[in-house]
């Protein structure tokens, strides 16, 4: 059974050690941070408006794996700041992770998530289009792929 928490100011830490060389930052957390990163960054990010940032584990992993949060604005959500620990990929976590999302999502009452993930970062590409997302045009962002999950067609 998968496990969906807020995080916490002492996960930030944690979620440090995920984070290897700034390259592996960029991937992660885009522009908004910078190398190297503190625990102050991340929970700076985690008080704007409307922002939930999440941990996750479930029944096989009980202590906490992965890492995301959600920004709700009317009736979308953006989901930033995906990460599983190195420890555990290739195991099929991320399909996890991304499950979790969209129920964190239509627990939020919204109608979409939307995100932006770095163009050349082909193996999230893969991830979310194999979870569902689609591909949209952002031509202010031509570094990202910009893509949506529809929850209200998938229900």
């Amino acid at each position: 059974m998968v496990v969906t928490r807020p995080t916490r100011a002492r996960d930030y830490a944690r979620l440090l050690e995920w984070v290897p060389d700034a390259p592996a930052l960029y991937l992660f957390a885009g522009p908004s941070v910078t190398w190297p990163p503190t625990a102050a960054q991340f929970e700076e990010i985690s008080r704007r408006p409307g922002l939930s940032a999440w941990m996750v584990a479930h029944d096989e992993y009980p202590a906490a794996w992965g890492h995301f949060d959600l920004t709700v604005g009317g009736a979308s959500a953006r989901l930033g700041r995906v990460i599983v620990d190195p420890r555990y990929r290739g195991q099929g976590l991320g399909r996890i992770l991304t499950r979790a999302v969209i129920e964190k999502a239509r627990e939020l009452g919204v109608d979409e998530v939307r995100l932006a993930v770095v163009a050349d970062n082909e193996p999230a590409v893969r991830a979310y289009r194999r979870a569902g997302f689609t591909e949209f045009v952002d031509p202010e962002r031509p570094q990202f792929t910009a893509m949506t999950y529809r929850l209200l067609e998938r229900q």
